[in-house]
């Protein structure tokens, strides 16, 4: 086993050092050790007295047949793994000349063999005969570092830092190199060490200071990292760069993301932007936070607010359409964000970092669906012919075909798709499962579903989605012991309890019951808008009509639905808003017009929109 000291030594130099002499030879895996006989005798080749006076720092060698014979017979050895006789000659063969370039292909060729004292010494070497030399300096400083002399490194460091022009960004530098070192505290000393002469200057500061952030970051010191970028930013307000870590680290303090830490941020960003409020990157950043606590309108606005600065920028464009693909009065800005994303990637295919169309074309096909525009939805997904969005595109089509009234040609389609899992086979599964119960042949999906039951009797996946196919049949008694399994087998997964409450609650019957399933699945996903319309439909069901009103109005505000709106509209009619409830209905019907629960409402409240 190698050493994972050793291991991390040469991940941390082995960049620094590029074969200078001789060529791209591979390097051995053998461990340096002590010179073969053959190496000995090379090494007695009179190659020192063939010298002459240096230019530019590099000693002119004589090339003579003995040198080239030794330097031949390193290359030679290292092919066939004695990478110690390599290592042995071309030290000794250094040495003699004095010429740095060999001094630095020793120290490779130690590296390579995870040999960390040989390549210490191979690397001193080369400093001493390369005084100026940058890398020789950085390599060795970070083969002290790995052996734990960090005293040492810190004298090589500050030399460094004292002759850069810019020493905030060698201090940078610097960071990266220990980031990797065995003892990230004590690198983290040494970093704050060498930072300490420059954290105060006027123009340096408070990038001097991100760099002390990064590095308590990498040393597992959360409050420090924040402390130090919070002085960044308290050193110059304007800092986009510090306002972004900032809120990195007040949305993950330990790591792991916290909504309080998320609105917590979201204000710092606020406020920020307020100020700077040309920053583009602290816009979208601040966009993101928006998206992700579920406030997609004022997200929207930064978004636009970004593509008024920027009416190219990729990551605006395609979220635009994102948060409007759900409204049917957005929907024709949706598709022409997406069209023009796809049209900024065909000019210029090499972006930064690259992009994938795939997602912008099936959000397309779903736009076209929605519009009962099938013929150009499936020319859409058609242009996914591979990749990561390839069996979700199969899927889509084979759904489009059923609505097409195609269903026997959709499934072919996903019978003839190959997968690669037995996770991918079961989402084929499942898409003919929905695609015959679209298709009103429910007893033919029940059946699909119930065979593969069979084999897989405690995949809660296959339970929940035969669940809703017995529904259709009327058979509520096996709906609900199928839910109830899926229940008791992940008790951490809320759909089942959403699935049974909402069902329960639905048909009017043991309604504390499914007020109870309904705030377990609630209390497991509360951002979930099909689980707050399940809590509000409940609350309707028990006449407590204003906290129905809370919890639709959130659901149809986050993921507008036509059962959501169903929903939400008939509380507002029993409320007494019959205006209010007509366009939220009117809404419902543009996004879904053949919805049966938004038909039911209608032709039950005898309402007229």
């Amino acid at each position: 086993m190698i050493d994972p000291t050793l291991r991390r030594v040469a991940s941390l130099a082995a960049p620094l050092l590029a074969l200078m002499i001789v060529g791209c030879a591979s390097t051995g895996t053998a461990p340096v050790g002590a010179p073969t006989p053959a190496a000995v005798a090379t090494d007695a080749a009179p190659a020192a007295s063939a010298v002459a006076p240096p230019v530019d720092g590099i000693p002119q060698v004589k090339v003579t047949g003995a040198l080239l014979f030794q330097l031949m017979s390193a290359e030679v050895a290292l092919q066939r793994g004695e990478a110690g006789a390599a290592f042995a000659t071309y030290l000794s063969v250094a040495r003699q000349t004095r010429d740095p370039r060999l001094a630095r292909r020793a120290t490779e060729i130690a590296l390579g063999s995870r040999a960390t004292n040989e390549a210490l010494t191979s690397a001193q070497l080369w400093r001493e005969l390369a005084p100026d030399s940058d890398e020789a300096l950085q390599a060795t400083a970070v083969l002290l570092v790995s052996g734990g002399r960090y005293d040492d490194a810190a004298a090589l460091f500050s030399q460094q830092l004292k002759k850069s022009s810019a020493p905030a960004e060698e201090l940078a530098r610097t960071q990266r190199l220990l980031a990797r070192a065995p003892d990230r505290k004590a690198a983290y000393e040494l970093l704050s060490k060498l930072a300490a002469p420059y954290r105060d200057d006027p123009k340096a500061g408070a990038d001097v200071l991100l760099t002390l952030s990064a590095g308590a970051h990498a040393a597992g010191q959360s409050e420090q990292a924040l402390a130090d970028a919070r002085a960044a930013l308290a050193q110059r307000p304007d800092f986009d760069r510090a306002a972004l870590v900032v809120a990195q680290f007040v949305t993950r303090p330990d790591g792991k993301d916290d909504p309080k830490g998320r609105a917590d941020a979201a204000a710092l960003l606020d406020d920020f932007l307020a100020r700077n409020p040309k920053s583009l990157e602290v816009r979208l950043t601040y966009a993101r936070l928006l998206v992700s606590d579920g406030k997609y309108e004022a997200a929207r606005t930064q978004f636009a607010l970004a593509l008024a600065q920027d009416a190219s920028n990729l990551d605006a464009l395609y979220a635009m359409g994102v948060l409007s693909i759900d409204r049917p009065a957005l929907r024709a800005d949706a598709r022409r964000h997406f069209e023009r994303y796809i049209k900024l990637l065909e000019q210029s295919p090499s972006s930064e970092p690259p992009r994938d169309p795939d997602p912008a074309y099936l959000n397309l096909a779903r736009l076209a669906e929605e519009e009962r525009r099938y013929a150009e939805a499936l020319t859409w997904l058609d242009r996914i012919d591979g990749g990561e969005q390839y069996l979700a595109a199969r899927q889509r089509k084979a759904l489009v075909l059923g609505k097409m009234k195609r269903v026997s040609e959709g499934r072919k389609l996903l019978a003839e798709t190959a997968t690669e899992s037995d996770a991918e086979r079961q989402q084929l599964l499942l898409t003919e499962g929905q695609l015959l119960r679209d298709a009103g042949r429910h007893k033919e999906a029940f059946d699909l579903l119930e065979g593969a039951l069979k084999k897989s009797p405690d995949d809660t996946t296959l339970l929940y989605d035969a669940a809703l196919a017995a529904e259709k049949l009327n058979r509520t008694q096996l709906m609900e012991t199928y839910l109830r399994r899926a229940i008791k087998l992940k008790p951490d997964e809320p759909h089942g309890y959403n699935a049974l409450g909402y069902s329960l609650a639905d048909r009017n019957l043991r309604l504390q019951e499914a007020y109870a399933l309904i705030a377990q699945a609630l209390k497991l996903a509360p951002d979930d808008a099909f689980i707050q319309d399940s809590m509000g439909w409940v609350y309707f069901r028990l006449g407590k009509l204003d906290q129905a009103r809370t919890y639709l109005e959130r659901a149809w505000n986050s993921r507008p639905h036509a059962e959501v709106g169903a929903h939400y509209g008939e509380t507002l009619w029993m409320l007494g808003e019959r205006e209010a409830a007509r366009a939220i209905w009117r809404e419902s019907r543009d996004i879904e017009p053949d919805n049966e629960t938004l038909r039911n409402t209608l032709r039950r409240l005898k309402a007229r929109l």
